[in-house]
């Protein structure tokens, strides 16, 4: 699976969890303008990073905060602490773990060949 297809399952996952979580309480508010911010979050992930600690940014409205992919602790940033508290959650279940991990453990199919045939180079090199 591609990378971004990855992250925007993820997307959808985490907003659909957060939504959930925050209402379990209140089901009414399921549909009220303060949940509609979670619709709306962002993953980035860099998984070319050479940091030996692999971490994910979460984006909600105009707060972010960055969180180890390993150890599912926040790193940096600052969203509310419910929110940081269910974002660590949901990145600690089995299926999202491996996702997450998936990103960074993906292998560059890509081979170098050392030599390339001179009649065969306009193939080689399309780049």
């Amino acid at each position: 699976m591609d990378e971004q297809k990855i992250i925007g399952k993820l997307e959808q996952d985490l907003s659909h969890f957060l939504i959930g979580e925050m209402c379990k309480k209140n089901p009414e508010k399921r549909s009220s303008a303060e949940m509609y911010k979670y619709k709306g979050l962002n993953i980035k992930a860099d998984p070319k990073s050479t940091l030996d600690e692999k971490t994910i940014f979460v984006r909600i409205g105009v707060l972010e905060a960055e969180f180890k992919v390993d150890s599912c602790e926040k790193n940096s940033g600052c969203l509310a602490p419910e929110e940081e508290r269910l974002i660590m959650m949901w990145m600690g279940r089995s299926e999202n773990h491996s996702y997450l991990r998936a990103i960074f453990n993906k292998k560059n199919d890509k081979k170098e060949i050392a030599i390339i045939p001179f009649d065969l180079e306009h193939i080689y090199n399309k780049n």
